[in-house]
């Protein structure tokens, strides 16, 4: 039973949501990413929830008209499109799925945010942008495909100003120490999400300050997101096991769940192995 880590390349992520990304977006609530609720009496559907976590990312970038936006990771262009509705900023999102740029383009045009908001395919880990083009940047979660986080943040700091803000979510390993089944377990989950490995929380102070950024922000949101994973797991076995023509890539989240025992990797208590983090940094002069 081996436990050596897969790394998704930038193509197999990108391939990946190129087949998923509009049947994630329908379970996601519109977006692709976490919902955020405010305990467990919170009943708000997964729209809302998708929304209000965007509108949290979206202050803590303090922008406004006039400045320039990139979003690491665009995804369907939710995010994106609800910063230039509410900010009025411009936004360039980018992402390694062509599907994604062209469903995210129909939607700021559906939206009437195309003078704000555009889109194209490119790689995170070789930004196709000037040195100091954008006075903020956005990645929510979308460095979790990323191995190399610090090369990922380098490449984000290189195209800010010094002293704008980066706002992004990742992943991360907490929890009671791992036996090797549930490691392996996990492996096949994040394989199949075509994920990195997990982080370590604190690990992200080191990796900002490689990367050119003073840290302003650390913090563990796991139990305000913590509905997400199950809800989406349950709506991706309902569809995979309600339709015949399911994506291969939803099929194989599916098939990766057995290693878990058959159960979903998400549990009640407070030992899940993965949790969310936010970080919030600002872009270092010189």
């Amino acid at each position: 039973m081996s436990t050596t880590p897969v790394l998704p390349t930038p193509d197999e992520v990108g391939a990946f949501y190129d087949q998923v990304n509009h049947l994630l977006q329908r379970f996601l609530g519109g977006s692709m990413h976490y919902g955020y609720w405010h305990g467990p009496d919170d009943d708000s559907g997964f729209r809302e929830a998708s929304e209000r976590f965007t509108s949290i990312m979206v202050d803590k970038l303090r922008v406004g008209p006039g400045d320039l936006v990139l979003d690491v990771g665009c995804g369907t262009g939710g995010p994106a499109t609800q910063l230039a509705r509410t900010t009025g900023a411009r936004v360039v999102g980018i992402s390694i799925s062509a599907k994604d740029v062209e469903l995210a383009t129909a939607r700021a045009a559906a939206e009437g945010v195309s003078d704000l908001v555009r889109f194209q395919r490119a790689n995170a880990l070789d930004l196709p942008f000037d040195a100091g083009a954008f006075d903020a940047a956005l990645a929510f979660e979308s460095i979790v495909h990323i191995p190399d986080r610090v090369a990922a943040l380098r490449q984000i700091a290189r195209v800010l100003k010094p002293g704008a803000r980066l706002a992004l979510t990742d992943a991360f390993q907490r929890g009671p120490e791992m036996t090797q089944a549930d490691r392996f377990g996990l492996m096949k989950v994040l394989a199949a999400w075509r994920a990195a490995p997990l982080v370590g929380f604190d690990d992200y102070l080191d990796f900002a300050r490689e990367a050119g950024f003073e840290t302003e922000e650390l913090s563990d949101v796991s139990a305000n997101t913590k509905p997400t994973n199950a809800k989406v797991f349950e709506a991706i076995f309902d569809y995979v096991r309600e339709h015949d023509d399911a994506p291969a890539g939803l099929v194989e989240i599916v098939d990766s769940v057995p290693h878990f025992g058959g159960e979903l990797p998400v549990g009640e208590d407070d030992e899940e192995h993965e949790g969310v983090l936010v970080f919030v940094g600002t872009r270092r002069a010189g």
